[in-house]
């Protein structure tokens, strides 16, 4: 008999919300103390945008070691806008995540951290997520409890491996489009407005 594939997302990984808001006391833009990842430091493109950062000082971070992240980890939004996620690299092991994200973190080596980046954002996996979010709230909230009940299909490493490595390029390939595009976006604003500034410099312009 094949093994099975398919597993609930807690049967590969250690899912964990973030600490309350009384926890992050002092929480604040700043140079100095430990980051925390919060909703807005995630982007479109799964990385964590740093620019905005808040972060805590060290005193309470030093309670906080429950919460910390490790290279691998999953940042995933669960509150709001749902299912935005990153995946945590070396810069940012140490750091802490905020009580409208969840971590989650791989207990096993069959899944690989790249692979379910990519797999929990498929439309029908997110689609079936934010479908079992909590609605009845102000805001838009995703249980830990049942985001550990996902079905995630699970094909061999090498597999995973593949797959990841192809959807990372497509990812890169799709980024330098977009920054292409804004760049010449700029540059035709640029000339126009050149343009109309020649334009209202004549004589009979208002």
């Amino acid at each position: 008999m094949p093994p099975r594939r398919t597993h609930r997302l807690i049967d590969l990984c250690e899912i964990a919300s973030g600490p309350s808001g009384q926890q992050l006391e002092g929480l604040a833009a700043n140079w100095e103390g430990v980051p925390v990842i919060t909703p807005p430091d995630l982007t479109t493109e799964h990385k964590i945008d740093t620019r905005s950062i808040k972060r805590v000082s060290l005193g309470t971070a030093a309670g906080l070691d429950r919460f910390r992240l490790r290279k691998g980890d999953l940042v995933y939004v669960r509150q709001g806008t749902l299912g935005r996620r990153a995946l945590v690299g070396p810069a940012e092991a140490t750091w802490l995540f905020g009580a409208a994200c969840l971590r989650i973190r791989p207990t096993t080596e069959a899944i690989l951290p790249e692979y379910l980046l990519h797999y929990l954002g498929h439309p029908l996996v997110h689609d079936w997520i934010t479908s079992q979010a909590n609605r009845s709230q102000a805001v838009e909230t995703l249980p830990s409890q049942t985001l550990a009940t996902a079905p995630i299909f699970v094909p061999p490493l090498e597999r995973q491996r593949t797959v990841a490595g192809a959807l990372n390029e497509i990812d890169t390939q799709i980024e330098a489009h977009r920054q292409m595009i804004t760049k010449r976006e700029a540059f035709r604003l640029g000339l126009l407005t050149d343009l109309l500034s020649d334009a209202f410099a004549e004589p009979g312009m208002p």
